[in-house]
């Protein structure tokens, strides 16, 4: 089902979280040793500067073979049938591209390296263009509908996190248009019916990533519970409220005046990036806390929108020492892992390869046996170099 290996994928799973242990002392040399030899990934994986530069030859690289292609058969781009014309030549390189793709996955053991998240996202991409060309005439809610089929095949077959962002978004978006041809009583529950699903969407993903057949999709999984926590904060947050409702609702306000339920919606937008925070250091939960602190800005900002001291500078200074305030007294607290989360730096896979560069070399080259190569200069019994008795040398 998945393209990679996934035996490859579980290797590199566990010797990546043996690393990490071996970088906080937790495991010996001697058995990161052990799982070095036992757990071979097989995989091509580089650090993000040369998976730039691949993923940026190979777009390159697609894009003047197509803009080749293109120019060639530009007369059959003007006949009356140019749409369908066009369709077919989006497939035929959307089809060129997985077959390249699933080529250097099987043959190049690449694995996250930029050429094949390069090739999958032109893929897709052609893909969309097509889907475009055909639903012209009609509305967005078609196009993402139709676009779903390609979107889940893609994150079933390669597991890419980006390509599940892109697939939660479509969702979203096909369930906020849909709920749009409700009419007036959309205007009233649309905050409060995205609110629902994104709780449901949250502990959804909280159960199913705990799932064993769900491994190799964790992080996808992970991507749908983020997104959920920042659409149920964002569903109720004050500016985007106001700023929907006119837009696609059609709601006229004057200077000054607000919706309906307004403090509701100001004491959400306060309270929720909080609480984000809280349960975050509560529960021990990474996601929540960082979602928390990037939501907290969104919340200071809308407030800013629509309350000014009149003096920017003074607002400016203010927002930097209570910053200075806040990030010192976090950085007393959590020096120590007293709640679960410490802000000394938690050492991963390329941590542990910064520090223990040494180590990891002595680690790979540890209990090999290397033969002995005999050696021509042998002592005694009157060889060359040898102080023996006999005449020769």
């Amino acid at each position: 089902m998945i393209a990679y290996d996934p035996s490859f994928l579980r290797n590199s799973s566990i010797v990546k979280k043996s690393k990490q242990w071996f970088g906080k002392q937790l495991i010996s040399l001697e058995q990161m040793n052990i799982i070095l030899k036992n757990y071979t990934t097989g995989f091509y994986s580089s650090n993000l500067f040369i998976k730039t530069g691949l993923f940026v030859f190979t777009l390159i690289a697609i894009l003047a073979v197509f803009g080749f292609y293109s120019l060639l058969f530009y007369g059959l781009l003007n006949m009356p049938y140019k749409s369908g014309f066009s369709v077919f030549i989006f497939l035929l390189f959307s089809g060129g591209c997985v077959f390249l793709l699933e080529y250097v996955i099987k043959n190049k053991k690449v694995y996250r390296a930029g050429v094949d998240e390069c090739l999958l996202y032109m893929s897709l991409g052609y893909v969309f263009n097509a889907i475009g060309i055909v639903s012209s005439s009609e509305d967005a809610l078609v196009c993402c509908i139709r676009a779903l089929p390609f979107l889940i095949a893609a994150i079933v077959r390669y597991a890419d996190r980006f390509v599940t962002l892109v697939l939660a978004v479509c969702l979203y978006a096909i369930f906020f248009l849909l709920f749009l041809k409700l009419g007036e009583v959309a205007k009233i529950i649309m905050p409060f019916a995205l609110m629902t699903l994104s709780i449901t969407v949250y502990f959804w993903a909280i159960k199913q990533k705990q799932k064993e057949h769900f491994f190799y999709w964790k992080k996808c999984i992970e991507v749908f519970e983020c997104l959920a926590l920042i659409v149920f904060y964002l569903a109720g947050n004050y500016f985007v409220i106001r700023e929907a409702s006119i837009a696609f609702f059609n709601m006229r306000l004057n200077d000054g005046e607000n919706i309906p339920l307004a403090f509701v919606f100001y004491i959400f937008t306060a309270i929720i990036p909080l609480l984000y925070v809280y349960f975050g250091l509560k529960k021990k939960n990474k996601m929540l806390l960082w979602t928390g602190l990037l939501l907290i800005p969104a919340a200071v900002l809308t407030f800013k929108y629509y309350y000014s001291l009149g003096h920017p500078e003074i607002t400016i200074t203010l927002a930097g020492l209570v910053l200075i305030i806040v990030s010192y007294t976090c950085i007393r607290i959590l020096k120590t892992p007293k709640y679960g989360i410490t802000f000394e730096e938690e050492p991963d896979e390329d941590n542990f390869l910064k520090s223990n560069t040494e180590a990891l070399v002595i680690a790979q080259t540890f209990g090999r046996q290397n033969a002995e190569t005999p050696s021509e200069t042998q002592f005694g019994g009157g060889g060359f170099g040898g102080a023996g008795s006999g005449g020769n040398f």
